[in-house]
């Protein structure tokens, strides 16, 4: 029979220790780089919204030129701030609806507005994913609509609440 009290197994709890610490500080840098990942995705998210939006409200012809300035505004200060989000490009482009040429009864023509923002998110701790690359390429995409101007809309809606006027 063998006879371990003579065995000195004062470290063996400091390994462990040390075993246990480096897989939690892996977990807690992962954590910590899917929340980044997640914000820059829904910051994307909301600019291509609201980049959308504001070409589909807008007067203006050249509408890549307002999603382009509307995604700046909204993306220059974030890169300032955040350092993660790396570079951006922006694109617009309209289309008829299931390619059909449709109008609504005021006679205008109904358009798909999309725009798409492109963008590379630097992932801080890309080796403990083991990826080769430090950079995510994602996309955040958004279509919409225009409303039917006040006229069509108080004819295809009998009964609905009225557009708000407002004086120029």
């Amino acid at each position: 029979m063998l006879c371990f009290k003579n065995i000195n197994n004062q470290g063996q709890a400091l390994i462990e220790g040390l075993m246990i610490a480096v897989i939690v500080t892996v977990l807690l840098f992962a954590a910590i780089q899917a929340c980044i990942v997640t914000i820059d995705d829904m910051y994307a998210n909301y600019a291509a919204f609201y980049a959308t939006r504001k070409v589909v409200v807008s007067e203006n012809k050249n509408a890549a030129d307002v999603a382009s300035k509307t995604v700046s505004k909204f993306f220059v200060p974030y890169m300032l701030k955040s350092k993660s989000l790396l570079t951006y490009k922006t694109s617009h482009w309209d289309e008829t609806i299931l390619g059909n040429k449709e109008e609504d009864l005021s006679g205008n023509q109904i358009k798909k507005h999309n725009v798409k923002i492109a963008y590379n998110t630097r992932i801080i701790f890309y080796k403990l994913f083991n990826l080769f690359t430090p950079v995510r390429e994602q996309s955040a995409r958004a279509r919409m609509v225009k409303s039917p101007d006040q006229d069509f809309y108080t004819k295809a809606y009998p009964g609905a609440k009225e557009f708000i006027k407002y004086e120029k």
